[in-house]
């Protein structure tokens, strides 16, 4: 994920009515301060009261247009790179549109839109640390999708739970359970795993699980499991006689061909070229 372009925009005082909007393919994050207005997105108006905070997905025309004096507000354009930090489009339009019917009641609310509100505090001039400023952004900004993600899973309706899946009820739950298939797969890592077998280990609906790895681990579960496999294979590879077969077997490939090319991928060379590499480097003194 990386920063594609940031602003703090200010509709200044005006009797006619100011919009701002369009469509771009990437993702973006819009967060009002001041005022009241409204956003045209995917075939319907939301009329929000600040502070409101709207997630827009690529690809997704949208126009605001404000209704006060004044309507401060920033927005975020984001590149995701394939990540699954963002929500998905169904949870996004809750998101959206919980804006307009906001529950007072709800205190989880108060911490996403301070986090909102700080995003863009970096990038200050008197800031003393402005050389780092859009990292900072980029960290706040994973910040804020963590939190929302977590506020969304929370309050998800059980009608739209599939039938038979799981779900954590908290946060803390759900990274729990990932952090426990972790080791599982870190002590088992030799045996056939699958994805399906993974999830129910954690008694988790497959796709979520999916998600949450990948949230927590930064790669899928299978990446998870083939770094385990060819950190370890490298380590026998350089302190062992073992056959390169014996160590594909070792390690929990079913295919010595498999074993290679994601070997090769990995390292640039053949795991028998890389052997011999590593052990010509041993001789150098």
């Amino acid at each position: 994920m990386y920063l594609r372009e940031y602003a703090i925009v200010n509709m200044t005082r005006n009797l006619v009515e100011e919009t701002g909007g369009g469509t771009h393919p990437f993702h973006e994050i819009l967060y009002i301060f001041e005022g009241s207005a409204s956003l045209q997105w995917m075939g319907r108006d939301y009329l929000f009261t600040s502070p409101a905070l709207f997630l827009l997905p690529p690809n997704t025309p949208h126009l605001l247009t404000k209704h006060s004096g004044t309507c401060l507000f920033s927005y975020i354009e984001l590149d995701m790179q394939n990540t699954s930090e963002f929500p998905a489009i169904e949870q996004i339009s809750r998101w959206n549109a919980l804006q307009c019917d906001k529950n007072p009641e709800q205190p989880e609310l108060a911490p996403i839109y301070q986090v909102a509100a700080n995003l863009l505090g970096s990038l200050q001039p008197n800031n003393p640390y402005k050389a780092i400023a859009a990292d900072i952004l980029l960290l706040d900004t994973q910040k804020l999708l963590m939190l929302v993600n977590c506020f969304l899973q929370v309050q998800q309706p059980s009608s739209d739970m599939p039938s038979g899946s799981r779900f954590p009820r908290d946060q803390a739950e759900g990274q729990e359970r990932i952090h426990n298939i972790m080791r599982f797969m870190e002590s088992n890592y030799r045996e056939p795993l699958t994805v399906n077998r993974l999830a129910a280990q954690a008694h988790l609906e497959v796709s979520y699980f999916i998600r949450s790895f990948h949230k927590i681990a930064g790669r899928t579960p299978l990446q998870y499991l083939h770094d385990l496999r060819l950190n370890t294979a490298s380590s026998l590879l350089s302190s062992t006689k073992m056959p390169i077969l014996e160590i594909s077997d070792a390690v929990g490939f079913q295919s010595i061909h498999y074993f290679s090319r994601l070997f090769k991928q990995r390292y640039g060379v053949s795991p028998s070229l890389w052997r011999t590499k590593k052990e010509q480097e041993a001789l150098i003194p």
